[in-house]
Order: structure tokens, then sequence, then C-alpha cells
């Protein structure tokens, strides 16, 4: 197998972005060619789905952790309830619940390093605020 020096090089610096030994990446997409039972089905998939939805997906992430930032302040300003529809809401299940399962279900699917070490950050911050509620 011939693999030029340079995009190997690359690659190996992509994987090592995002914590991944080389082979475990070319397993992985081994695993999703056998999957769907061709190659170039893959390639193209992998293409359509880094232009709009990775941003699609950043975004989402990036309101859930604002909502999260909103919820860390209104614990800090001692906050424990909001209006949502008319009603008194507790904090914690009008903004840090679903903040925090949006964030979740999101984080898996982010590549942007710098925005998962954010998240991790506001993530933890949030899970601390949450025990003085």
């Amino acid at each position: 197998m011939r693999i030029d020096k340079l995009v190997f090089d690359r690659f190996k610096e992509l994987c090592k972005g995002e914590r991944l030994m080389v082979g475990e990446a070319v397993q992985h997409l081994m695993e999703l060619c056998l999957e769907a039972g061709s190659v170039t089905k893959v390639l193209t998939l992998q293409v359509r789905e880094t232009v709009g939805q990775r941003k699609a997906k950043e975004l989402k992430l990036k309101g859930a952790l604002a909502m999260l930032k909103s919820f860390v302040r209104a614990v800090e300003a001692e906050r424990w309830y909001v209006t949502v529809k008319d009603r008194e809401t507790r904090i914690d299940q009008a903004i840090y619940r679903p903040a925090y399962e949006t964030a979740l279900a999101t984080l898996p699917k982010i590549q942007d390093v710098q925005l998962i070490q954010e998240a991790e950050r506001v993530l933890e911050t949030a899970n601390q605020c949450l025990e003085k509620v």
C-alpha cells in the first residue's frame, strides 16, 4: 500500500487532534465502508455531511452552551425560578436539563477540538452550579 507522505503526515496530525490512533481511524473508515457496501458512497456522504450539517451541529452545541452559561449566571445571582409560559419554573428544569441534554447529544458529533474543550468546561461549571440549586 502506497500513501503520499504529506497526506499521511496531515492525516496523523488530524487523528492526533481528535485523540485517535491512525489505525483506529482507518479501521473505523473500513467498517463504515463495509456497512454501506461501498467505499464511494461513504466518501460522498462524508463530504456532504461536512459542509452544512457540521456547521448546524456546531451551532446547536453553541446554543446549548449559551443556555448553560445563563444557568450558571442565574445560580450565581441566586435566581432559582424563571417564568416559562406564564409559570414560575425552577431554573434546573427550565434551563439546565434541556440545554444539558442537547449538549450531551450533540457533543459526540463535533469535530472542532476547541469547541469540545469549551463544552467540557461549561458542562463542568454547570454541573457544579447544579449542586447549589
